[in-house]
């Protein structure tokens, strides 16, 4: 399938002005850089907070954000996620304050609230689905529904309590939020205990599953292991094309991947979006995708020069583009049909990973006619000088 008709575009004549653009859009992803003090790093590499809440029902997360902000966290990360199946989970991610405060749990509870129960019963003061086993049995034994003699049997009426307490709250295990009393109503509890719970508890929304904390210098880490990532990549792929084509080959490519690498964090600095560990991995894949392109240009330059050898240098190079021009623009095309549907539709959480791969496709299918073609010429001209 051909998207566009035979063509006999002359692309090494405009390497100076593919150079001008590259020249530009570089020096002015160094500048936003200088300006901005650096890219705005998330929770992964500036440091922060995280907790997952599980839900009872999902969430509006529109509406839990707006309440996060409201409530002075601000630029929070929210996703939802998945642990066990059937289970409403969320990923609130909070960024490290300027006081280096990264609990904020008092925040992200407060603004929890607005998913519990508009409505409790009369005397029902404690949350059914996060009470902890041993306030449960505490509470019992202060109130001694059982009626135990609590100066003589008092080792009996705590050990009871609290094989009550784990009986009761057994039943929230399998599905982490009850919201009904059905589930502890199964379960082998005397009759006084399960009236008084039913008076005492009423049904969260929400429940607090699981929370960690990212600090500066694991961030710093992070970072740096990214850098390393990224070298080792280019210095792979480099040894790679240099096996598979030649050396000149290689180092063109590499060229255009840096090239690439480069614009796409540029455009990240001027438009001050976060930068985080999935950005990383939409940097990884433009890798990739741009060294497909350019392999395929690359391929068919090799099985021109071998055919058809006295044709001069740059004919070659422009006819072998001209040839894979159609492939190309129909690969980009359908994938920045898709990358366009995640970032205009994708949702807040992967706009910024939908907006590196839209770069990414932009400038790796340029990079691969205007940067690593020119450079391999550049490099190829010059052996064949030296030759003679």
């Amino acid at each position: 399938m051909r998207l566009i008709g035979k063509t006999n575009i002359d692309f090494l004549s405009k390497r100076g002005i593919g150079a001008m653009i590259s020249a530009t859009l570089i020096l002015g992803s160094i500048a936003s850089f200088v300006f901005h003090g650096g890219l705005r790093y998330g929770i992964d590499f500036a440091g922060g907070s995280q907790v997952i809440v599980l839900f009872a029902e999902r969430p509006d997360l529109d509406v839990l954000r707006d309440t996060l902000v409201a409530e002075g966290i601000e630029d929070p990360t929210i996703q939802e996620f998945v642990a066990q199946p059937g289970r409403e989970e969320v990923l609130i991610r909070t960024p490290l304050t300027d006081e280096g405060n990264t609990g904020l749990l008092g925040e992200i509870y407060s603004a929890l609230k607005v998913f519990d129960p508009v409505e409790m019963g009369v005397g029902q003061e404690l949350d059914f689905n996060t009470v902890s086993r041993e306030i449960v049995a505490s509470r019992l034994l202060e109130v001694n529904p059982l009626e135990f003699n609590t100066v003589v049997d008092i080792d009996d009426a705590r050990a009871e309590y609290e094989r009550v307490a784990d009986l009761a709250l057994s039943a929230r295990d399998q599905v982490g939020l009850l919201s009904s009393w059905d589930a502890v109503e199964g379960t082998d509890i005397d009759p006084r205990i399960l009236s008084w719970i039913q008076t005492t508890f009423y049904f969260g929304g929400y429940a607090v599953v699981g929370q960690d904390f990212v600090g500066p210098q694991v961030g710093a880490d992070l970072r740096l292991q990214t850098a390393y990532a990224m070298f080792w990549a280019l210095l792979g792929l480099l040894a790679y094309i240099t096996y598979r084509f030649e050396s000149r080959f290689g180092f063109a490519a590499v060229a255009a991947l840096v090239h690439d690498v480069l614009i796409a964090v540029g455009a990240f600095s001027i438009t001050n979006r976060e930068f985080n560990l999935p950005v990383v991995a939409a940097f990884l894949t433009i890798i990739g995708y741009s060294l497909n392109d350019t392999v395929v240009v690359f391929d068919r330059i090799r099985e021109n020069r071998q055919i058809q050898r006295r044709m001069p240098l740059a004919e070659s190079i422009n006819l072998s583009i001209n040839q894979t021009l159609s492939r190309t623009m129909l690969t980009s095309g359908t994938t920045l049909v898709v990358v366009l549907s995640l970032f205009f539709y994708g949702g807040p959480v992967i706009n910024n990973f939908a907006f590196a791969l839209l770069i990414g496709v932009v400038v790796g299918t340029y990079s691969s006619i205007f940067v690593a073609s020119p450079v391999y010429y550049e490099l190829a001209k010059r052996a064949i000088a030296k030759k003679k």
